[in-house]
């Protein structure tokens, strides 16, 4: 394994990763960041839905850039708007797991997106290909092998540490336990409410699309 898939495993190890998104930007102020959030479809308008269809994110500036996380893993932002935020010479990453066993992770650098998937431990050999080859030693490491009879009980937590692994590859933000279970009630942490399953409606219609 990885110094940075070690290190990652030992920083969740108190962080609830089965509910939770993780946003890394780098060279971004909380300011772009949560604009880019705020307007991004399916997102906006949070304050305004039932508390079942809404969760909230929260921005904080880290070194090199910023994190943003929200505690529920049905409020990714959309492939747009992900790539978006790497626009004009910054790179981001999402990291996401939701209580439906979905592991996302993707990424895209200025302005243009590297990889995306819903479900990317579970890529099947034809799938591999779209797998930048900077990530793929480390996204191999969480690759769940569909033909094996054995249960492994900590794939789950294994996926969310490769995830923040191959973020910070992508973005060079180095997070630490500090920041992941930073206390959020702190008043100087913004805040932003959005709907969540923007993501999800957005890789349902491109499925509807590419007829997949």
């Amino acid at each position: 394994m990885s110094e940075r898939v070690e290190h990652y495993t030992q920083v969740t190890e108190d962080v609830d990763t089965e509910s939770l998104t993780v946003l890394v930007v780098s060279g971004a102020t909380v300011a772009d960041v949560r604009s880019v959030v705020a307007a991004d479809a399916g997102l906006a308008d949070g304050e305004v839905v039932q508390d079942d269809e809404r969760s909230a994110y929260v921005f904080v500036e880290v070194d090199g850039g910023v994190l943003a996380m929200e505690h529920s893993g049905f409020a990714g932002p959309t492939v747009e708007a992900l790539t978006r935020l790497s626009e004009g010479g910054r790179s981001a990453a999402v990291v996401g797991s939701d209580i439906q066993a979905w592991d996302r992770f993707g990424c895209a650098r200025d302005g243009v997106l590297l990889f995306d998937d819903p479900e990317y431990t579970f890529l099947d050999a034809d799938d591999l290909s779209r797998v930048p080859d900077e990530l793929r030693p480390l996204l191999d490491l969480a690759r769940v092998d569909l033909d094996s009879d054995e249960d492994d009980d900590d794939s789950a937590a294994l996926a969310f540490a490769v995830g923040l692994a191959m973020a910070e590859l992508v973005t060079g933000i180095h997070l630490g336990a500090d920041d992941l279970l930073r206390d959020w009630d702190d008043r100087t942490v913004e805040e932003l409410p959005v709907r969540t399953l923007a993501y999800a409606t957005e890789l349902s219609a491109r499925r509807e699309t590419d007829g997949s």
